[in-house]
């Protein structure tokens, strides 16, 4: 977790520097807020996820989440396309 904080916290002091911390959270808003948020996604596994403390649900929440992952990989939205675009893109 502190890996996590430094690394975003790099990020944050990056993107200062440049002058570009408008444009970082014009982005973070885009991806949280609208109709194709990433807030869907995150309820959807924290859901899946939850289920797996109950006692005897374990190995059924393992398998939803495998099967939640594998439909964010290969959603209409063309995750490998979009991927491939962003990389030649740089």
């Amino acid at each position: 977790m502190p890996f996590a904080f430094l690394f975003a916290g790099v990020i944050l002091v990056v993107a200062a520097v440049r002058g570009k911390q408008d444009d970082l959270f014009a982005l973070l808003k885009g991806d949280f807020t609208g109709q194709n948020s990433f807030l869907v996604w995150l309820a959807a596994l924290g859901a899946v996820g939850a289920v797996g403390y109950i006692p005897g649900a374990a190995p059924v929440s393992r398998a939803m989440l495998v099967l939640v992952l594998i439909v964010l990989v290969l959603s209409n939205r063309g995750f490998f396309s979009q991927f491939r675009q962003a990389v030649l893109s740089t």
